[in-house]
């Protein structure tokens, strides 16, 4: 008879954390496989950060390497917005298998609430139950022994999905964090530990105004949500550390005013940190502050989102119009008032901004 584990979870996203227990349940107990299974509508949470679709994509991105280890949709594929209950979820997998023998796997913090889980007596009867140590949360021997569970042998586990949206970024496989920061998932709480409050919510603001603005030109708002996300995901670096990265890896704009090294430096945090790869976005991120004479449409969407984000304080629902209308000419305008408003405050223009008011504006190109 096959030895299965079973390990149920919303898995939003899937982290380290669940694969080294599916690891050491299939080493302890001697089990044939361990499957994964990503609920629908989970009964002890309300909604999801992460469609269905992409919680799967991430979760076979997780297991690639893990031939043991397998996802099992059964809760998906019953494709109905109905709470689902895993003794319901167990009655169909044994009907369907029955020279199988079960072993369902769950953490700390459910154990202790097993009681409360819908026909706890039958579950325990159908299957084998498993409990693994979880951080945080005492073991509670009185649900152990009364539903007989296995306690396994871990060192207890600190990493949960919630943390993981909320930019404990190490907890995830470098495959899954690729897959978010390239989707756009998970955003808002992934990038707020790096920023304060007011930048975080500036931050917020500028991402959603250039996906808009990208979207009325026909556009990949996608990439403008994410772009905008990130454009300042440096900006409250230490000196020290922006310094650092300056000087070995953006030598020639070194001596150019700290303000603005934020650019360069979210660049290589984007692509070091979090492994986004997508030039379009990447170089809409280095452009963001002074622009350039190779400005994407979407690095456009991005520099006036971040001109003109109405948290500034100031009205530029005008100029915010034109944009949707026309990208190109909405970019040619933040460029002719920011030289306008420079020379009026008699303030400092950098010399490459002549040469980008020169391509776009006096000549006119897009």
């Amino acid at each position: 008879m096959r030895k299965i584990g079973l390990f149920g979870g919303s898995f939003d996203p899937i982290q380290k954390g669940h694969v080294e227990i599916a690891k050491i349940a299939l080493e302890e107990l001697q089990l044939d496989e361990v499957q994964l299974i990503p609920t629908r509508n989970n009964p002890w949470k309300e909604g999801s950060g992460a469609s269905v679709e992409d919680r799967l994509k991430m979760m076979q991105l997780a297991l690639f390497n893990h031939s043991k280890i397998s996802i099992n949709t059964i809760e998906i594929d019953m494709n109905c917005d109905d709470k689902n209950f895993t003794v319901d979820t167990l009655k169909l997998l044994k009907k369907q298998n029955e020279d199988v023998e079960y072993y369902y796997i769950m953490g700390m913090d459910q154990a202790v609430l097993f009681h409360k889980w819908k026909d706890a007596q039958k579950i325990s009867e159908m299957v084998h139950l498993v409990a693994f140590q979880r951080g945080g949360y005492k073991c509670d021997m009185t649900n152990i022994k009364t539903y007989h569970f296995h306690l396994l042998n871990n060192k207890p586990i600190y990493a949960s999905s919630s943390e993981a949206r909320n930019g404990k970024i190490d907890i995830l496989d470098k495959s899954v964090l690729r897959y978010i920061t390239k989707h756009g998932i998970y955003l808002e709480t992934l990038i707020k530990p790096r920023m304060k409050e007011k930048r975080w919510r500036h931050t917020c603001s500028v991402a959603l105004l250039a996906k808009e603005i990208a979207k009325t030109n026909h556009l990949n708002e996608t990439q403008a949500y994410i772009a905008g996300m990130f454009h300042d995901i440096a900006k409250e670096m230490p000196d020290d550390m922006a310094l650092e990265i300056m000087e070995k890896h953006y030598p020639q704009y070194v001596n150019k005013p700290k303000a603005i090294w934020h650019q360069w430096v979210s660049r290589y945090v984007c692509e070091n940190d979090y492994f986004i790869d997508d030039e379009v976005v990447l170089k809409a991120i280095e452009d963001h502050t002074t622009g350039s004479t190779s400005m994407s449409p979407i690095g456009k969407c991005v520099y006036v989102a971040d001109k003109l984000d109405p948290l500034r304080g100031y009205d530029s629902s005008k100029q915010i119009e034109i944009c949707k209308e026309n990208i190109h000419e909405g970019f040619r305008n933040s460029l002719i008032d920011f030289y306008e408003f420079s020379n009026k405050k008699n303030r400092d223009i950098d010399e490459c901004f002549y040469e980008i008011y020169d391509k776009y504006v006096e000549k006119g190109e897009i």
